[in-house]
Formats: C-alpha cells, sequence, structure tokens
C-alpha cells in the first residue's frame, strides 16, 4: 500500500485526487494511524499501521482512499512520470489537471464561485 506521505508525486496525486482532504497523523503506544478527512464531503479514511502493513477503514458518500490509491497505483503503471508530465486546464468552471492518456490520472475540480 502506497503511503500517504509518500514524495514527490504520490502526495501531490493524493491532493488532485482528493483535493478537500486534511492529513493528521498520530502515534500512540508505537503505533501510527493517519486520519483523512474530507468535510466538505463528510467523508473519511483511516490509515493504521501494523508492522509493514497498513489497515484502512473508510467512510462516508466518496471512498477517499480509494481514490488516492487509483491515482497512485495510475500513476506506477503510467511510469511514475514525474512532475513535469502534469497537464492543467484552466477555465472559469474548472480545473482540469492529467497525466498522459491514463483514465486515472485525469482530474476535474469546480470551480466555486468567490465570496461577494
Amino acid at each position: 500500500m502506497t503511503r500517504p506521505d509518500d514524495w514527490m508525486m504520490p502526495a501531490f496525486l493524493a491532493q488532485l485526487a482528493a483535493p478537500g482532504v486534511q492529513l493528521v497523523r498520530a502515534v500512540s503506544d508505537g503505533r501510527e494511524t493517519v486520519y483523512l478527512f474530507d468535510a466538505d464531503r463528510e467523508a473519511f479514511a483511516t490509515l493504521t499501521a501494523d508492522g509493514e502493513q497498513w489497515n484502512v477503514r473508510q467512510g462516508g458518500p466518496v471512498a477517499v482512499w480509494d481514490a488516492i490509491e487509483s491515482a497512485v497505483t495510475g500513476w506506477r503503471q503510467a511510469g511514475e512520470p514525474d512532475i513535469t508530465s502534469v497537464r492543467m486546464e484552466v477555465t472559469i468552471e474548472a480545473h482540469t489537471y492529467w497525466i498522459g492518456e491514463e483514465p486515472a490520472l485525469r482530474w476535474k475540480h469546480a470551480q466555486r464561485p468567490l465570496a461577494t
């Protein structure tokens, strides 16, 4: 399993796949837990270290960790391209990001209107 804090591309991909997610890390009794919260979509994922393995629990209307894992898997299948391969299109409606032709490496983030 990919760690949510792997650098550089996996962490960047996580932000593209789950843009509203906040990450909190905690260690208790020598055991690490990573919490991913998406308050806007009322979704979460909890990753708990168990030796070399990570146990995942997620809830809410979207599967936060599944989205991140899918992006990282697609990135690996595409040969782990570097940051210079990321493309972006900005319109009034959305920001669209993609890497190559891999469908798992395409994200469209709707733009929220600015408060007046």
